[in-house]
């Protein structure tokens, strides 16, 4: 009972080491934002910089809080949503299987991977005309030229979680008479499950880059319309509204993956950043 007790005792400890230190690190986040953009905004009021060429935090919230108030934003948020995450959702359906096979068999291994690394190498972008012509200016273009930007991360880190997974614990699994499915669910997967998370991270990154990049070139709405028609007027304002919603988006999102993770991986939430 003693021994239960100091063990409970020292899981109670663990835990609210585990809180303070998310809570020292949300402060610390927010003290630094809050300083970076009293100091944006004072530069701008203090006329560091061409008021044609930036624009300040208070005119960003303003232009922000007018366009959801006015509902002129949501129109773009749907159209760029509806891209990013077919495109991430396919990415995942469709990368995370392929890394799994790589990783597990030497020929598709050999087979493939020559093209993952080439298309992963090219400019993703530079795929967008040759997608208007075969697919039309629509969302099937968009939607695969996204996908075209995540899944080739998503594959490689999910084969780098299968090589990297202990070859003893697959060969005990063996001995027990357990199937490769078997093997796959049970091994696998969960050893190469923080590979697979940090290959959805960054595959938001792409993913967003990818979905301006269509609406730039074969959309007339979309956050990444709404920063090339801002640029073409020269309102810098709306440049950096369409890029704070964005960065806040990723940040959600990686956010989320983040949960997830501690959610799967609770051993592992004192490394997470």
């Amino acid at each position: 009972m003693v021994r239960d007790a100091s063990h409970i005792g020292k899981s109670s400890d663990l835990n609210l080491k585990a809180i303070a230190l998310r809570h020292k690190k949300t402060l610390t986040r927010t003290l630094a934002i809050a300083l970076f953009l009293l100091v944006w905004e004072g530069a701008y009021r203090l006329g560091a910089a061409n008021p044609l060429f930036f624009s300040g935090p208070s005119l960003i919230i303003e232009g922000l809080i007018k366009g959801f108030v006015s509902g002129s934003i949501w129109p773009h948020l749907a159209a760029s949503g509806e891209v990013a995450l077919l495109g991430y959702i396919l990415s995942l359906l469709i990368g995370i299987p392929i890394g799994l096979l790589i990783g597990r068999s030497p020929m598709a291994r050999d087979v493939l991977e020559p093209f993952i690394m080439a298309f992963y190498s090219a400019p993703t972008a530079a795929f967008l005309p040759l997608l208007i012509i075969w697919f039309g200016i629509g969302l099937g273009s968009k939607v695969i030229l996204v996908v075209t930007g995540g899944i080739f991360v998503i594959i490689i880190n999910t084969q780098a979680g299968v090589a990297n997974v202990d070859r003893r614990l697959i060969e005990i699994a063996r001995s027990f008479m357990a199937g490769e499915l078997t093997i796959l669910r049970t091994v696998i997967l969960p050893s190469a499950l923080p590979f697979i998370l940090a290959g959805m991270r960054l595959a938001i990154g792409r993913v967003l880059i990818m979905v301006v990049v269509a609406e730039l070139f074969a959309s007339n709405a979309g956050v990444g319309y709404l920063i090339f028609q801002a640029g073409a007027m020269y309102d810098t304002t709306s440049i950096f509204i369409g890029v704070i919603i964005l960065s806040l988006t990723g940040v959600a999102a990686n956010s989320a993956l983040r949960a997830l993770e501690r959610r799967l991986m609770p051993w592992a939430d004192g490394n997470s950043q």
